[in-house]
């Protein structure tokens, strides 16, 4: 591995949470992704009067909220143990 410098244009407030957290990250991933998209197939049932679509977004959720934590192992910063 070599040790990265941050580029110019990145910021300096981010945090990026280190290796060790990678599990608990991906759980709350898939429950956002549950959650956010079980809120849009609530509130297209309500308005257009049907009762399918909420569960159907409940597992849409629950995979994209999977094939974004992958997303982030794949492409995220190392964490190199900074001070920020």
């Amino acid at each position: 591995m070599t040790n990265k410098k941050p580029d110019s244009n990145e910021p300096h407030h981010v945090v990026v949470p280190s290796k060790s957290n990678a599990g608990k990250l991906d759980y709350t991933y898939i429950i956002g992704g549950i959650l956010l998209w079980g809120l849009i197939g609530w509130g297209l049932d309500n308005l257009l009067h049907t009762a399918w679509i909420l569960f159907a977004a409940l597992p849409v959720g629950a995979l994209c909220g999977y094939f974004l934590a992958r997303h982030h192992q794949r492409h995220g910063r190392l964490d190199d143990n900074k001070q920020q």
